[in-house]
């Protein structure tokens, strides 16, 4: 049963990363066009549709994820984006030098660091969770009610993580406010 429970708590997690990330990229689309132009890792012409297909292929993330049939296919594209993500981002911090460059994630400004690089891992390693179960077995109202929980305690480290990693790119801001 724990097997099953793991894997659908990642699995929930995840697509709640993912969602909130599609969002914040659609409400934002323009700034988000920019960040991803300001990373140069492709021609300017291709970045508008670069950034449509990101947004597309996070979205098809989370509908995967959230069916069990579908869920070995959503981790590993999630898992693949996360490392792509990664790569990009290890490119511009330590081939190019580029920290105060918005990570554009998703959310609060969030400036490239080696912790959003292990954040990533992270998450790539969370991605692997769904592989761990078969998604037609069953748990239980038990098994449900915990992986619910665990989605949660997820949810919850991911949130303070990501507010760590943006508070970071604040530190002289906020020292000069209170200090």
């Amino acid at each position: 049963m724990l097997p099953v429970v793991l894997a659908d708590a990642a699995s929930w997690g995840l697509a709640g990363v993912f969602a909130v990330a599609a969002v914040h990229k659609v409400k934002n689309h323009l700034e988000f066009r920019g960040i991803l132009d300001q990373y140069r890792i492709m021609p300017p012409p291709l970045v508008p549709v670069a950034a449509s297909v990101v947004v597309a292929l996070e979205w098809a993330v989370c509908l995967m994820l959230v069916v069990p049939a579908w869920r070995w296919l959503g981790a590993a594209l999630a898992a693949g984006l996360l490392l792509l993500y990664a790569a990009a981002i290890a490119l511009n911090l330590y081939g190019r030098g580029r920290t105060s460059m918005d990570c554009g994630c998703g959310g609060e400004a969030t400036p490239l660091s080696g912790w959003l690089l292990l954040r990533n891992g992270l998450l790539a390693l969370l991605a692997c969770a769904p592989w761990l179960a078969v998604p037609s077995a069953a748990t239980g109202w038990a098994g449900g009610i915990l992986a619910t929980l665990m989605t949660a305690v997820l949810w919850l480290a991911y949130a303070v993580g990501n507010q760590l990693l943006a508070n970071q790119g604040r530190a002289p801001e906020l020292g000069a406010a209170h200090g």
